[in-house]
C-alpha cells in the first residue's frame, strides 16, 4: 500500500490532466473509470498473488458486462469492498461518503471516475438518477458505512438506494461479501494484521424490482430482509 498507491495517484491525477483537455465529459469520464479499475485489479491481483487475500468471485464476474440501468448494492463488512467489486465491473459510478473525497489517496481516482458524493442528498439524487438514465450502473453500500459489528451481519438499510430504484425504474442486482476475518471492518486498526490468508467470498442474488404500489420505505425494508436472510 505504501509503494503502490501513491505511484497510482500520481499516474491517475497525470492522465487525468491530459484527457481533460483533449476529451469531452463523457469520454474523460470512461477513461477514468477504465484507468481506476485497471488501478484496483492490479492491486487486489498482488494481494492475492501474495496469499493476503483469497477471493471467490465467480458468481461477481459472470455479471460483469451486464447493462445498465442498473443498481449494484452490496453489504460493506470492509474497506476494500468497493474495489472488489470495481475490478470486475469497471464501467460504473460509485456513491461514496462525501468525507471520502477528503483522502487524498481516494480524491483524485474517484473524481477522475465520475464517482457521485453522498451529500448534498438532492445532488446526488439528481446526478444518479441522470447517469442511469443514459444507461449507468451504480454502486451503492444501501448501509451508508461499514457493517457495525453489534448489528449483526448488516447495519440498517438507508432509504436512498430504494429511492434510486424506485424514480429510475432500474433493476437491483444485490451482492453479498462476506469473509472469515474482521480485517479492515469498523474498530480493526489497519495496522492490526490478521492470521493470512483472508478469504473472501462474494456472491450474487436474482435481480430485484420495485413493486408498483410499494413504498419506498417499504421497498428498502423489503431489500434489508433479502441481505440479511443472505447474510445470516
Amino acid at each position: 500500500m505504501v509503494v503502490f498507491w501513491p505511484l497510482a495517484v500520481i499516474l491517475l491525477v497525470i492522465l487525468s490532466l491530459i484527457s481533460g483537455v483533449f476529451l469531452d465529459r463523457g469520454a474523460h469520464r470512461k477513461l477514468g473509470q477504465q484507468a481506476l479499475g485497471k488501478a484496483l485489479g492490479t492491486f487486489i491481483a498482488a494481494l492475492e498473488f501474495l496469499r493476503i487475500i483469497q477471493v471467490s468471485d465467480d458468481d461477481l464476474k459472470n455479471y460483469a458486462k451486464m447493462p445498465g440501468p442498473l443498481i449494484i448494492a452490496c453489504n460493506h463488512p470492509a474497506l476494500w469492498d468497493a474495489a472488489l467489486v470495481i475490478r470486475r465491473f469497471v464501467r460504473v459510478t460509485c456513491i461514496m461518503k462525501q468525507n471520502l473525497l477528503e483522502n487524498p489517496f481516494l480524491r483524485n481516482g474517484a473524481q477522475f471516475a465520475g464517482f457521485i458524493p453522498n451529500s448534498p442528498r438532492l445532488k446526488m439524487i439528481r446526478l444518479a438518477l441522470e447517469r442511469m438514465a443514459g444507461g449507468g450502473r451504480l454502486l451503492i453500500f444501501p448501509e451508508g458505512t461499514r457493517t457495525r459489528e453489534e448489528n449483526g451481519p448488516i447495519n440498517p438499510f438507508l432509504p436512498g438506494v430504494a429511492l434510486l430504484a424506485n424514480q429510475s425504474g432500474a433493476a437491483i442486482l444485490p451482492v453479498f461479501i462476506s469473509s472469515n476475518s474482521r480485517y479492515l471492518q469498523k474498530g480493526w486498526p489497519i495496522w492490526r494484521m490478521p492470521p493470512l490468508p483472508i478469504s473472501i467470498s462474494i456472491r450474487v442474488g436474482g435481480l430485484i424490482r420495485t413493486g408498483a404500489d410499494e413504498t419506498v420505505r417499504d421497498f428498502s425494508k423489503r431489500l434489508e430482509g433479502i441481505f440479511r436472510n443472505e447474510l445470516s
